[in-house]
């Protein structure tokens, strides 16, 4: 396999990341050094902590959300705007979680919730969030 040194980055992982490392080369080419790197869909970041991939998801899914909301604005009945929510929107939120789930803080876990929970609101407003859940035959994220 070649590797092309212009793609390729470096990323140094935990303590060492803070101090200064002399430059990699590979083939006269100086290697990048990155914080953060999205590999495979995944934000990776040199702390290993899955804040920048948790902000990037949510921020993906929201812009999906207000699609959502246009659907229900144009008068898409509650059952179809759910299947659109399962179809288009949590899986962004559900995407490689056997990778990172399992290690979210409990802030980073409620942001996520947070995002099926603003959907459900827009879908149907009036009811609870956990009977909304059961309604629409909906597992919470955290489960």
């Amino acid at each position: 396999m070649t590797v092309n040194s212009k793609k390729t980055k470096e990323m140094v992982l935990g303590p060492l990341s803070k101090e200064s490392t002399t430059p990699l080369l590979m083939t006269g080419n100086v290697i990048q050094q990155v914080t953060q790197y999205k590999l495979l869909g995944i934000t990776i970041n040199a702390a290993l902590k899955w804040d920048d991939h948790v902000k990037a998801i949510t921020s993906k899914a929201a812009k999906r959300l207000w699609f959502l909301k246009k659907l229900k604005r144009a008068g898409v009945v509650k059952e179809k705007l759910a299947y659109f929510f399962q179809a288009v929107v949590r899986p962004i939120l559900e995407y490689a979680c056997l990778a990172w789930h399992t290690s979210l803080t409990k802030e980073q876990s409620s942001s996520l919730e947070n995002v099926q929970r603003r959907a459900l609101q827009i879908i149907d407003g009036n009811t609870p969030y956990e009977e909304a859940c059961r309604l629409f035959d909906l597992p919470t994220l955290a489960e």
